[in-house]
Parts: C-alpha cells; structure tokens; sequence
C-alpha cells in the first residue's frame, strides 16, 4: 500500500516539475505576443529587445517575466536619438489570474535605465511617440476580452539615468544614479506606502548658468495612499538636499485634470551651517572643517490644483539668514554679518503671477561691507526690476577667507550701482523712463596663476552706467610684458541682456608692447596630450548680436620672430562677420597694408577674405616669419633684397577650421628692383650638372612676378627677368601640397651645353651666340628634379650649321 502511495505522489511531483517547466512554453508566446501588441498599439517608435522570458519557477505560484536590452528609438526628426534604453526589466504576474484573461501585477523591477528627453526649438519633442487618443479609444473599445488588474507589492527602479535638453529655454538638466524603492500592499483600498529614493547627482542649467551643479538627492518617506481616491498624503519623511534636510507634510491628489497640491516644506535643522549644505563642496571646499554661526530659516508652501503655466497652485518660500558667518580654518578671515531676506510668492493662477523680493543680502569682509536687494514682478509678460548692489570687496582679504590654492588674486572693487524699470521699457527703447545708474572702480587688480604666471595687473579700471550706455571711461592693463590701455562705451546693454538684442559698443585700445608668444604661451603649452577629436580646433562662429568697432593702436608688436612697428587699424564686428579695414603697419624693413574678412554669417559655409600689400619688405625675413610666404617662394629663404608683394587669399573654411583646398583663390604679385638668391637645391643641381659653380648664386633684375591661385594650386604667369646679364623666363604651377612644376628658359653658353655628351646627337661649335634651353623642374620644394628640354637648343645649332655650311659653299664655289 505504502509502496503505490509512493509511486502516486512520486507522480503527481513529477507532474508538478513538468508542468512548471511546460507550462512557461505553453504561456510565452501567448504572452510575449501581447506584450508586443500592447507596445505597437499605443507607441508611434521603433522598439526592440533582445531577450524575452518567462519562468513558473523563479517566483512559483507567480509567473516571472522578463524583458532585456529593450531599446525606444523615436521616428524622424528623432530617429537618430535613443529615447530609452532599459538594460533588465521584470516583473511577477499571477498565475490564476493568467489563466483567466486578469493580469494581476505583484511587482515590478527596472534596472540601468537610460532616458534621453529632447525638446526643439519648435517644440517637438521625442517622446511624443503616443498613438493619436483616436486611435488608442477605438482600439480599447475592440478589445473588450483584455483585463489588468494591479495588486503591486514592490517597485524597484534600480541605477536610472535621465537627460532633458530642451531648446525652447535654453535648459538642460541631468540625473545620474537615481534609485527609487516603493512598497506597500497596493491591492488595498487605504495602503501605507515606504519610499526609499535617492539620486547621487542632479544637474541644472538655465540659459548657460548652472544653477544646481552635482547636488545629491535623498528622500526616504511613508505615504499614506487613498488608492480609489487617488489622494497621497506624506507621513514620516526626510527629503535631503546635499546635507541639509526637509520634512514635507501635507498631501496630493491626482485628478481628472491636474493635480491637488496641499503641502509645506522646512527644514529640520535651523542653523546656518545646513543651508551651506546646497553649495556643492568644489566650490565649498572643507565642509566638515568649516566653522559658521548664525541662524536660518527655510519654509515653502504650495496649495490649489496645478494644471498647466497658466493654472498653478498658490505657492511661496521664505528663506532667511540672520548674522552667518563662516570661518575656513588655517585662514586669518572669516566672512561675517551674513544676512538673508528672500522671499518669492504666487498667490495662483498664472506663473506671471510670480513677485521675487530679495530684500535683504548683505555681508563683510575685513569690514568691508557689500549689500544687494531686488524685486522682481510679472516675470512672464513684463518683468519689472528694481534693485541695487554696493559695497567694497577687498579681493586680497577675501582670498584670506575663502580657499584659493590655484591662483593669486589682489585688488579693490568698489561699486555702486542701482536699477527700476520694466522689459517694454527696453523693448520700445524708451530709456529715458528707466532709472539705472551706477560707477565700478577697480584699483591695483592683480590675478596670477599657474596658466598665467606672468599675472594680470590693471592699476586702475573705471566704469560707469546709465539706461542707455556703459561707459569705460579707463582701463590699464599690463599682463607680463604686453601692455593695453582701453576706453570705449558700449550701448544697448539692457535689451541684450534681457531680449537678446544687439549689443552695440565702439572700443579705443592703445598698447605700447604686445609680446604674442609671450600670451600664446599662457593657453598652453607643448607636453600637454593631443586633442581629442572631440576637442579638436573648430570654427568658432562670431555672434550676430554684435556690433561693434574697435580701433588700435600699437606701438610695437611681437609674433614669432617678427617685429610689427605702429600698427594701427579699425576693426569692425557685425552681423556674424569680422572685418580688417586698413591695418597698417611698419616691418620686415617696409610696410604693409592688411584689410580682409573672417565671415561666419551662415555656419555652414564659413569663410575668409583677405588682401596683403607691401612695399619694399625684405623677403629673406619675410620667409623666416610668414609661412605662407615660404609656402608659396620657397626661395625666399635663399634670397637677399626688398620686395613690394600684393596678395589676394580667399577659402570656405571646414568644421575644423582649417581651409577646404577646393575652394582656395586668390592671387598677386611680386615686385623688386633687384633680389640675389643662393644656394637653393634647384640652383645647386644646375650647377652641379652644367659644371659651373656661377648658378649657387644668382642676381635677378626688374622682378615683376604674376601669380594667380586656383582651387589650392598657385600659378605663376609667364615672366621676364635680367639674371647676370641675361634675360630670363620663367613660368609654372606650384600645389600647396609643396609639388612644383616650373619652366625656366633660359640662355646657356654652348661650351656648358656641350658638356651634356650625346645630348643633341652631334657636336656643338665652340663659336657662336648663347643657346636656349629649358630647365624643367618637377618634384617638390625639398626634393626638386631636373631635366633639360634642349629642342631649342637643337633648332638654334642646325640654324647656324646650315649658314656656315652655306658660308662654306659660297666660299668653295668663288674659287672657281
């Protein structure tokens, strides 16, 4: 009896094991088939993942199903964008409720989630990939045999990611390790609900300013949930900003439209020390060395139903700092008498609604006092600001209290400034209605660190401002042996700052030395690590919210090995472009003319245009200082005497800045009296090979050289020169690439011809005028390659062979 018990049980648990293991076989299509349904249903992307499972064995008397690698990649304009990427996603479902059409829901887990969130200027964004609500109704009225039911118990979100760029605003932010665990028994009307969440760094920039930079997040809470109403309401919670700890209390409701909000926020903690706490410790170095004293206050509230921009809740928040003060140890001062009065307050409706007041902020240095106020309303239709700032900030007692290793910094500023008026003010260009005035001195500014170890001194710098313009009215500078002297006004400052208008200014600048390689050096230095091509050179584009003209003088200038004499000229910045006009200046023994344009007006085209003329510049020099001149006469290296050169340069610019070879124009010319060149591989090869040590050193006549560049190829026209006596032709093509391919006719004395054996096939008289031959030189500038064409040479032989033989004729024939 009990061996047939065996055998029975001993069957039903092998019946038990197989269908365990048949039965996710059974279910996976069935469904994995309307997991795949519901997905291209409801979204408008491209989804896909790599591996689908299902297991009555991993969670019995549940069904675990699992998804990997499940990636969301939206249609165009976004179909090169991932929207997510989830690496593992499962879940528990019911296996009765399975079997009888009703998903039940027990728990779910998602991990290393990776969320994308793009917003263009136009507004579209890509995660709008939801079916048409049409649709989706339509769909949901033909599947009346579908069931979900929810009974979740756990929800793990494990290592997400997320970024949001949108470029409406000019906002981005970023949330990097983001963990969220909520459990409770969800299938219950009224739940407790614990959430243990935490995000190790939060990034926040607004219109190129970061606001929050790295800060961690941490919120661990119970919630009592009124799941058939919807209403949350937060019970024992601590939401952490960096160190410093909230408690919210209060409720909200999800509603058919919007939500209901009920809530206060303050903080736990009400010393000063714990609001300090928000500042990311890069700049707030030694946090836990740090000695404050000093009181705050922290409280925000919002309450009413949030909706859209144009619904919101009644909000505020109230923060106050009274007597703060921090002292960082091993440092003689400390910032003191640190007072705060901020509030911000909506009472509902609309975010235009919105009043900023910071009435008070206000702190000391060495007894150097600085404060600040402002008020700000109707930010949205027409913000209206009132404030000001004043005070002495000592830089060097400063640098006593606050950390500084990196660099040096000595200097007083002194300001005063105040501001009342409104946005339509400055739209409508009515500045006379707009009260904003104020002086900024700084005196014996000196900064100096390892980049710059020369240091920057400004003895004295002076500006003042009114509704219409900033007026530098001074401004000395001196960084290492360069030296500059500014004055200038800039106009139109208001609408640039605040609508993105035109920032006009006209600028004076007078240096009586400028060392380039001593200030090129300061951007780096030649043991740094090559770029990436992530950080290569690119074309930096000029703002067409520009528009300015400057004008400078320079006494003497610096630049390799190049000495620049009284350079002055106007520069002029508008429109995306930046134009020379008439940069004149004395070097290389002469003078030159420079006017040209780097034009950036349409970023896919960049491009730049300019024009050289010199007179009498020395062209030895020259090459030892421009390598375009080297690059174009590769002579010139050889060659002793002035020339008077005229050069056109054009070409479109690449993403990298460097010039698109195809599109590389222009053209010239070069002028002298007299120019003797030596030793060039070219003119010892020609002495080498006609035996005549004369050619290693050359004196051209009355140069008048035409050249003309052409998609990167620069073509030198035929021309004309005396060359020890004789004239010479010489003409040809030169790649930027450095090849060369020239022709140069000229007249060789038969006795040096002779001396090529074999060359015309017959002996040359010893008697006779110069033959002319062309020496052709290919190759490239550093290995030239010549030969002779001797055709004419030849023709020029048989010339004078057939009127001696005719001489000879008319003699042997008068003997008879």
């Amino acid at each position: 009896m009990m061996k047939k018990f065996l055998k029975i049980a001993g069957g039903i648990i092998i019946g038990i094991v197989v269908l365990l293991l048949v039965l996710p076989t059974i279910f996976k299509g069935k469904i994995e088939g309307l997991v795949k349904e519901q997905i291209n249903n409801n979204v408008n992307a491209q989804v896909n993942y790599d591996h689908f499972s299902l297991s009555l064995v991993k969670a019995f008397p549940n069904i675990s199903v699992g998804i990997e690698g499940l990636s969301v990649v939206g249609n165009a304009p976004f179909e090169k964008d991932t929207l997510l990427y989830l690496g593992q996603f499962s879940t528990k479902v019911g296996l009765l409720g399975a079997i009888q059409g009703e998903v039940e829901v027990h728990s779910v887990l998602l991990s290393d989630l990776n969320v994308n969130a793009i917003v263009l200027p136009d507004s579209s964004a890509n995660w709008d990939i939801a079916i048409p609500s049409e649709t989706v109704e339509e769909l949901e009225q033909n599947d009346e045999a579908s069931s979900f039911k929810v009974v979740l118990k756990s929800f793990i979100l494990d290592n997400a990611n997320i970024k949001y760029a949108d470029k409406t605003m000019n906002l981005n932010a970023e949330v990097k390790g983001f963990d969220l665990g909520l459990s409770g028994d969800m299938s219950e009307v009224q739940t407790n609900l614990d959430i243990h969440s935490g995000i190790e760094e939060l990034f926040v920039q607004f219109d190129g300013i970061k606001y929050i930079n790295g800060a961690s997040v941490g919120l661990n809470a119970g919630v009592g949930a009124d799941l058939e109403n919807m209403v949350f309401t937060f019970l024992d919670n601590e939401l952490m900003l960096n160190r410093l700890g909230l408690k919210l209390d209060g409720s909200v409701a999800m509603k058919e439209q919007g939500y209901g909000i009920d809530l206060n926020l303050g903080t736990t903690k009400t010393d000063f020390k714990s609001l300090l706490a928000l500042i990311p410790e890069e700049f707030l170095k030694d946090f836990e060395g740090l000695e404050t004293a000093g009181n705050m206050h922290l409280k925000a509230s919002a309450k009413g139903d949030y909706i859209d921009e144009e619904n919101l809740p009644a909000f505020s928040l109230d923060l106050m700092v009274e007597n703060g003060k921090i002292q960082y140890p091993d440092l003689p001062e400390s910032i003191n008498n640190i007072n705060v009065n901020l509030q911000v307050e909506n009472k509902g409706g609309s975010a235009d609604n919105t009043i900023t007041n910071l009435e008070q902020f206000h702190f000391e240095v060495a007894d150097n006092p600085f404060d600040a106020t402002l008020n700000v309303v109707q930010p949205v239709s027409n913000p209206a600001f009132k404030g000001n700032a004043a005070g002495r900030i000592d830089l060097e007692s400063l640098s006593n209290a606050i950390p500084m290793d990196s660099f040096d910094i000595k200097g007083l500023i002194e300001l005063d400034f105040t501001i009342d008026g409104d946005y339509a003010m400055v739209e409508q260009e009515k500045y006379d209605q707009i009260s904003a005035n104020g002086k900024l001195d700084l005196s014996n500014f000196y900064y100096a660190s390892a980049d710059i170890p020369q240091g920057i001194f400004i003895k004295q710098s002076s500006m003042s401002v009114n509704p219409r313009s900033v007026k530098l009215e001074s401004f000395h500078c001196t960084i290492g042996q360069s030296d500059f002297e500014l004055k200038g006004r800039l106009s139109n400052y208001l609408a640039y700052a605040l609508q993105n208008g035109v920032l006009k200014g006209q600028l004076k600048h007078n240096s009586r030395r400028i060392n380039t390689n001593e200030l090129l050096a300061m951007t780096g230095s030649e043991e740094e690590e090559p770029e990436s091509p992530e950080e290569a050179t690119e074309v930096i584009e000029v703002p067409k919210n520009l528009d300015f003209v400057f004008q400078s003088d320079i006494e003497k200038l610096l630049y390799d090995k190049l000495t620049i004499n009284q350079a002055n000229g106007k520069v002029t910045v508008k429109n995306g472009v930046v134009k020379l006009n008439g940069l004149k200046m004395e070097l290389l023994d002469g003078s030159m003319l420079m006017s040209g344009q780097y034009n950036t007006a349409n970023m896919s085209r960049p491009f730049v245009d300019f024009n050289i003329e010199g007179k009498n510049l020395d062209l030895n020099m020259a090459a030892n200082s421009f390598s375009v001149v080297d690059s174009l006469l590769p002579l010139a290296k050889n060659t002793v005497g002035k020339v008077s050169p005229k050069f056109d340069y054009s070409s479109v610019l690449s993403k990298d800045a460097t010039p698109i070879m195809s599109t590389v124009n222009g053209g010239g010319w070069l002028r002298s009296k007299s120019v003797e060149v030596s030793g060039s591989k070219i003119q010892n090869t020609l002495a080498t090979t006609l035996k005549n040590d004369s050619y290693r050193k050359m004196r051209a006549e009355d140069l008048n050289i035409n050249f003309i560049i052409d998609k990167g190829n620069v073509i030198v026209k035929p021309f004309k020169t005396k060359v020890g006596g004789k004239m010479v032709e010489v003409q040809g093509t030169q790649g930027l690439d450095q090849s060369v391919d020239y022709k140069i006719t000229m007249p060789v004395s038969r006795k040096e011809v002779s001396k090529m054996a074999g060359s015309l096939g017959f002996a040359i008289p010893n008697s006779g005028d110069d033959l002319i031959v062309d020496v052709l030189v290919k190759g490239t500038v550093q290995e030239p390659q010549l030969s002779f064409g001797l055709d004419k040479a030849r023709k020029q032989v048989e010339k004078d062979l057939k009127k001696e033989g005719e001489k000879l004729l008319k003699n042997f024939l008068k003997g008879f």
